[in-house]
């Protein structure tokens, strides 16, 4: 049992607001879809190129489109970095897009119950899908067939065009989770 009530609902002690979400009228500046989804994911490859941590240059690439400073946000990406932790999990990469879509779609409050869990779950499922169809796996470890936690075999891939292949990715997930949000827009308008 959930101490003050059953998922918080009604608003008793408990309950989670999401005070706003990311603003999709931010989108409009782009000309076209094209325009957008290019510019997210050269912005996602060049953050992830220069400043390592595919899953905070996701949700870094999407912050400064919707021109937030969520320090939060931005922080709860970074262990995700190197498929979970260095343990060569679910791609970083995979996982700051589908922080940006909960960001979005998410879940507003404990008492939206399964339903609202459900509605933010559908968008992000086609990343999933999207990425397993494109890449063959959400693993880190099988995109880079390598263990990045061991300094050798980090080196390794890194000095053998690693961190372009790697930036890549990031940048195909963000043009992906671009093209949601900018589909998303437009039925919202």
């Amino acid at each position: 049992m959930i101490p003050g009530g059953e998922c918080g609902i009604n608003g008793r002690e408990g309950a989670t607001q999401a005070r706003r979400t990311l603003d999709l009228s931010k989108l409009d500046r782009y000309a076209t879809p094209e325009a957008f989804v290019e510019a997210v994911r050269k912005k996602a490859y060049d953050y992830d190129f220069s400043c390592h941590g595919c899953s905070q240059a996701v949700v870094q690439t999407f912050l400064d489109v919707f021109e937030e400073d969520n320090a939060p946000l931005f922080k709860a990406a970074s262990p995700f970095a190197a498929g979970m932790s260095m343990t060569g999990n679910n791609c970083g990469a995979l996982i700051g897009g589908l922080l940006i879509l909960g960001a979005v779609f998410g879940r507003k409050s404990m008492a939206d119950g399964m339903e609202g869990i459900i509605d933010g779950i559908r968008p992000a499922r086609r990343l999933v899908k999207h990425f397993q169809g494109r890449f063959g796996t959400v693993n880190c470890r099988d995109l880079t067939q390598t263990d990045l936690a061991d300094p050798v075999k980090a080196d390794a891939y890194f000095a053998g065009g690693g961190l372009e292949r790697c930036a890549a990715v990031t940048g195909e997930v963000a043009a992906f989770v671009g093209g949601l949000l900018y589909e998303e827009r437009q039925k919202r308008k």
